[in-house]
């Protein structure tokens, strides 16, 4: 449990920091975004490349298949008669509620429709034709799918969702694999223009606030214990390292 509580500080410490460093000199974003502008948009790579070009446009794709393919066993665990599905149901409940709630909910259809921010190549300090506007300021720069926060980070950072009902190691695990694959993600979003270095930073921390309130919400119903069960369950029935490497972890978390 201290584990988990030490965690959640060092979240919301780091969320309230980098907010407020971000928001009092929001030159930064700028700086790191005028870096990849150099060369039109071609820096350190050409934004042509599988390298940057494979993830942008595979990610949604992926994104879309997981939340269907949660939807379907789901579903499947109220249609099925084998007790498969059914003792994993709030398993499969709990992921796709975090799926719909973070990504989708508080990032695609409420952050990026309703702050209007710009994205890098668009404002006029780098060669485009609209004006910049710091994270969290709302604007009238862009009216849909803007630029703060980025859906494809957010996406990519959703992956802690295999390791959030976890003992700590398991839970740990997926949290830094979830930071360095969002950074990867970040690396390419803004070597394209397509977003600000804050856009990308608190599209993981949307991600994590989506998990946070998914697992509150189940907890208040009583679900929480029930998919916390499943997840272990199912740990324990993969092949050893899948979950994390070298074994399964079984210290309390």
């Amino acid at each position: 449990m201290h584990s988990r509580v030490t965690e959640y500080r060092w979240v919301v410490g780091s969320a309230l920091v980098l907010a407020i460093v971000l928001t009092q000199w929001p030159a930064i974003d700028l700086h790191v975004a005028a870096l990849f502008a150099q060369n039109d948009w071609q820096w350190l790579v050409d934004r042509d490349q599988a390298l940057i070009r494979w993830p942008y446009h595979t990610l949604p794709y992926l994104g879309r298949g997981l939340i269907i393919g949660l939807l379907l066993l789901w579903a499947g665990s109220f249609l099925h008669n084998g007790p498969w599905l059914r003792r994993r149901r709030m398993l499969f409940g709990f992921m796709l509620s975090a799926a719909l709630l973070g990504p989708v909910l508080i990032v695609d259809s409420g952050l990026k429709n309703h702050l209007g921010r710009a994205r890098p190549a668009q404002v006029s300090v780098l060669g485009g034709t609209l004006q910049f506007s710091p994270a969290f300021v709302v604007s009238d720069q862009c009216a849909r799918n803007c630029s703060f926060v980025s859906g494809h980070v957010a996406t990519t950072a959703f992956i802690m969702v295999f390791g959030w009902l976890g003992k700590r190691r398991t839970r740990q695990y997926w949290l830094l694999a979830s930071i360095g694959l969002a950074a990867y993600m970040a690396f390419v979003r803004m070597s394209s223009g397509g977003h600000f270095l804050s856009d990308c930073i608190f599209a993981w921390y949307a991600s994590y606030l989506g998990l946070w309130l998914t697992e509150q919400a189940f907890l208040k119903r009583a679900w929480l214990s029930e998919a916390k069960r499943a997840f272990m369950h199912t740990v324990n029935l993969s092949r050893p390292g899948f979950f994390v490497p070298g074994r399964v972890d079984r210290r309390p978390a």
